[in-house]
């Protein structure tokens, strides 16, 4: 059987890949996640977070620990509508972490209640009392964050604690929206102030009831849909996210029933400024990363999902197995091959194994051969820049003439006077300082890398690699083809 008869393409996006749980392996990450007091976790994109986040999301409490896990996804979350919250009352925190933890409250608390009634357990006055405000308020038991935000909270005269009837709540007729609550400052006062009044109400109540059940809170693409003139305020909402988080992490009687893990870039993290920065880093994160053996042990358990059972699987070549031969150019294996030419990411991997797939054709053995391995370098090269622009176009949106001054080079290899003279074709009435700052972006982003005991490194496959000016670049293999690069110029060929 020809194994495109058997092994599939395979979805980019792990939203979309409905089989990723059956061959998802357990990473030490996901351990560190639910087995240690780290409740942070960072990765540069296309590194796994939303992998490990749907594990999580799909993953009953028995494989994790104990944990059951709320997820929430942020692709879509209003964030004008978070900078309402933004202004404090006098002599109080941050309303923006208050804000943060008034939405955890109310997840967990619906969650609590959701765990206790699936088993049957009579709830108390208390969580009588909870469940009533939350379905009148929010108008769902489990009210997504759009209608936390935009619930009829604001509509209230009068919140009655807990042991008061909470059949008596009335609202002012009419609901809430974004627009009436941004331009009634007297409605803003009132959405705060009833929000962080359940607050106290609602985190009391969770505290006192949630003796036996461990709440795991996953909040993933935070970093999805930034505009780049918004990263101030942005940046301003994640510092209170973190913040709040790690007072979850520390607070004696609620760390060991609710954690709140935020997925977020590496980047994104890097360019937040708050005291104890690095120290948080070093504590609570769970930083993702990947070698070619790990890499290789994630594709193999797709391989052994799919293979037929006349297939012979040999457990010491692992993803080799769908090749035809042992080894590429200069004596590489095929799946090292492969990862010389990713960043090191589960996406590049991925990618590369489909575009080997679109170039195959059947052939005696029904394995893929060393020309289809070959052939799809080019085509991956293509979707790694694409990738490229796709991280860093909000962030970062000089990136696109960044590759053109490596495309205007044209050798992978380069001197730093090389990158200069093109660059200031590229970039107009720009100081040495700011060519330099974006020759440092290339470098830690692993597009361009240099040599270490002799072999081309770059910073995904040795993260403590440091730039030196002084010595030559070389741009990376992955994106060879798009950049149209040589190996040397012409005239040195000769």
């Amino acid at each position: 059987m020809d194994i495109k008869d058997w092994f599939p393409e395979f979805q980019i996006s792990a939203e979309t890949d409905t089989d990723l749980q059956s061959y998802f392996f357990q990473l030490p990450e996901v351990n560190q996640i639910t087995n240690s007091r780290s409740w942070l976790v960072l990765g540069r994109k296309g590194m796994g977070k939303t992998a490990i986040y749907e594990y999580l999301k799909n993953s009953g409490a028995s494989a994790l620990n104990g944990y059951h896990t709320i997820c929430i996804n942020f692709s879509d979350y209003p964030w004008p509508a978070h900078q309402l919250y933004k202004e404090s009352l006098a002599g109080e925190l941050s309303a923006y972490q208050k804000s943060w933890k008034y939405l955890f409250l109310v997840k967990a608390l619906s969650k609590l209640i959701e765990i206790k009634e699936s088993n049957n357990e009579t709830l108390n006055k208390e969580l009588k009392w909870a469940k009533n405000y939350i379905e009148k308020i929010y108008g769902n038991p489990d009210p997504s964050l759009a209608e936390v935000i935009f619930s009829k909270i604001g509509r209230i005269s009068k919140i009655g604690g807990p042991g008061i009837d909470s059949d008596d709540i009335s609202f002012d007729i009419g609901e809430i929206s974004f627009e009436d609550v941004a331009k009634d400052k007297e409605l803003q006062s009132k959405l705060r102030s009833n929000a962080f009044t359940l607050l106290s109400f609602f985190e009391k109540i969770f505290k006192n009831n949630c003796v036996k059940y461990k709440i795991l809170i996953a909040l993933d693409q935070l970093d999805e849909n930034w505009l780049h003139g918004e990263i101030e305020e942005y940046s301003k909402v994640l510092i209170n996210l973190v913040n709040v988080c790690r007072a979850i992490s520390i607070e004696m009687d609620i760390k060991d029933k609710l954690k709140v893990v935020p997925f977020l870039r590496m980047d994104i993290y890097n360019s937040l400024r708050f005291n104890d920065k690095n120290k948080l880093l070093q504590d609570s994160a769970v930083v993702i990363s990947w070698d070619t053996e790990s890499l290789d042990e994630m594709y193999f358990e797709r391989i052994k999902k799919y293979a037929p059972d006349d297939f012979v699987i040999d457990e010491k070549k692992k993803s080799g197995n769908i090749f035809d031969f042992n080894f590429a150019r200069q004596g590489t294996p095929p799946f090292k091959y492969i990862t010389r030419r990713s960043f090191f990411r589960p996406r590049d991997v991925i990618v590369y194994f489909n575009k080997i797939r679109e170039c195959h054709q059947p052939n005696k053995s029904g394995l893929y051969t060393t020309a289809e391995l070959y052939e799809a370098d080019r085509e991956a090269s293509a979707s790694v820049y694409n990738e490229l622009i796709d991280e860093w176009s909000n962030q970062f949106p000089e990136i696109e003439a960044l590759l053109s001054v490596l495309q205007t080079i044209q050798i992978e290899t380069f001197s730093y006077n090389d990158y200069s003279e093109k660059y200031i074709n590229e970039f107009l009435n720009v100081t040495e300082s700011q060519k330099r700052e974006h020759l440092a972006f290339l470098f830690e982003n692993s597009i361009i890398g240099q040599k270490k005991q002799g072999r081309w490194e770059y910073v995904c496959s040795m993260p403590n690699l440091k730039m030196n000016i002084e010595q030559e670049f070389r741009t990376h293999h992955a994106l060879k083809y798009r950049l149209h690069l040589v190996e040397s110029r012409p005239s040195q060929m000769c």
